[in-house]
C-alpha cells in the first residue's frame, strides 16, 4: 500500500512540473495596482517561468506610471526572480554578479544593466531566491516591439520567450508604454 502512495504521489510531482515548464497559449494576466498617495500605477504580467535551469526562473514585464491610465511618463523593466530549493546558508549566489541582462532579438542583441540586486534565504522551507530588475528604455523597446524572436541571459542561464510570451510582451508595450503616443 505504501508502494501505490509513493507512485502517485511520484506521479503528481512530475504532472505539476512539467505544467509548470508550459506557457499559457494567449496574453498574460495582467496584474494592475494603484497607489492613491503616490498617484502611481504599476502593471505587471509573467512572461517567462523556467523550471528546467539551476534554478526557477521567473521574468515578469513591468510598467510604472503617474495616474491611473498610462501615460509618457511610463518606465519599463523586465523583473528577474529565481528561487532554488534544498538551499542552505551556504547555497552560493547565481546572479549576484550577474550585472547585465542580454537580450537577442532576430535583428538586434541589447545589453541591459540590473539592477536592485536582492537575494533572501528561508531556512523554514530551505529556498534561497535571488531577485533583480532591468529597466528598457523606449528605443530598445522599440526594437522588441518589432522582433519576431526572443532569448534572454541572466547570469548564464539562457531562456525563450515562448510565440505566446512575446505576444503578450508586445501587447504589454503597445497598451502600457506606447498607448499615450497614440492619443
Amino acid at each position: 500500500m505504501t508502494n501505490i502512495y509513493g507512485i502517485i504521489l511520484l506521479l503528481l510531482a512530475s504532472l505539476s512540473a512539467n505544467l509548470q515548464d508550459r506557457q499559457p497559449g494567449g496574453a498574460c494576466r495582467l496584474e494592475s495596482k494603484y497607489d492613491r498617495f503616490a498617484d502611481m500605477t504599476t502593471v505587471q504580467c509573467d512572461l517567462v517561468e523556467l523550471v528546467a535551469s539551476p534554478a526557477r526562473l521567473t521574468v515578469q514585464a513591468k510598467a510604472s506610471f503617474r495616474g491611473k491610465e498610462p501615460n509618457e511618463t511610463a518606465k519599463f523593466w523586465l523583473s528577474l526572480s529565481s528561487n532554488r530549493g534544498g538551499a542552505t546558508r551556504r547555497t552560493r549566489p547565481l546572479f549576484r554578479e550577474a550585472t547585465t541582462l542580454y537580450l537577442s532579438t532576430d535583428s538586434a542583441r541589447l545589453e541591459i544593466p540590473v539592477k536592485d540586486y536582492g537575494s533572501d534565504f528561508y531556512e523554514l522551507v530551505h529556498s534561497f531566491s535571488e531577485s533583480a530588475s532591468a529597466e528598457i528604455g523606449r528605443e530598445d523597446l522599440r526594437k522588441l516591439l518589432k522582433a519576431k524572436s526572443l532569448k534572454g541571459e541572466w547570469g548564464g542561464v539562457e531562456f525563450n520567450f515562448s510565440d505566446a510570451a512575446l505576444v503578450s510582451l508586445r501587447d504589454f508595450l503597445s497598451r502600457q508604454i506606447f498607448a499615450a503616443n497614440g492619443r
